[in-house]
């Protein structure tokens, strides 16, 4: 008989993915001299998403849910056939997008966006911040439901993300989009993790942080689906859902 479900987000649900980030751009941004990091990050960011948005790749990204910043990291390693060629135009990408960086702050020592780019990658493999609450809500969970975790992004970021978390044990399944060639919201990826839970989607819960990914997916897929809201208005309305603040919520709605 197939047992109930709660199925968690990792970006930005269990651990801090794009305020991490934008740390880790800050970071890079120091080694062009005379620039205020706090104070070019957004024209520096802009960059780098035209660069991104115009890439003969975009597409195949979005489907899966890479963001530009996570290209400019990446290996792209462990994906889907569909996704062949990525590995090759990363390089190509993280080039042109730290060189449209030093073009658009006029930086004279343009040998410098190697340096950049070299210093954001260190910067995000040092191992991203779990979220408060979130080990010790899996730690409650686990013993009354099964446990998946489904996520969009390229497999090598994810899978390491989720190792340097230290909570890879507690998911009895993992589905990746990069792994699987479709991201949320499609219907197909909530169905694979509910297939490798054994468990049906009436039964099962999403904990996302995405209201057009986690939660419209997970709704329309047949499931129930907790909002992590962090306290912004809720942008619509739909049955089966609760909007929560922080993950101690989770906790208290359904064990």
């Amino acid at each position: 008989m197939p047992t109930p479900a709660v199925i968690f987000d990792l970006d930005d649900t269990l651990i801090v993915e794009q305020d991490f980030a934008m740390a880790s751009l800050r970071e890079a941004l120091t080694v062009f001299p005379g620039i205020d990091p706090d104070e070019t990050e957004d024209v520096a960011l802009d960059a780098i998403r035209q660069v991104w948005r115009l890439g003969s790749n975009h597409s195949r990204c979005l489907n899966i849910g890479i963001a530009s910043w996570e290209g400019l990291w990446a290996t792209f390693e462990g994906n889907h056939p569909s996704l062949d060629g990525l590995r090759e135009w990363s390089a190509t990408y993280r080039a042109e997008a730290w060189d449209a960086v030093v073009s658009r702050l006029g930086i004279a020592e343009t040998q410098l966006s190697e340096i950049a780019s070299k210093r954001f990658q260190e910067a995000q493999r040092r191992g991203h911040p779990v979220k408060e609450g979130a080990s010790a809500t899996l730690d409650v969970l686990t013993n009354h439901f099964r446990i998946g975790l489904l996520t969009n992004g390229s497999s090598d970021l994810q899978r390491l993300k989720l190792a340097q978390s230290g909570m890879g044990a507690y998911f009895d399944a993992v589905v990746i989009s990069g792994e699987v060639g479709v991201g949320k919201p499609s219907e197909a990826i909530f169905s694979e993790i509910l297939e490798q839970l054994d468990a049906r989607p009436e039964d099962s819960i999403m904990v996302g942080d995405s209201w057009e990914r986690d939660i419209v997916g997970a709704t329309n897929a047949g499931m129930s689906a907790l909002w992590l809201a962090s306290r912004r208005p809720i942008p619509g309305t739909r049955e089966r859902v609760t909007a929560i603040n922080d993950l101690e919520d989770v906790r208290q709605l359904v064990s």
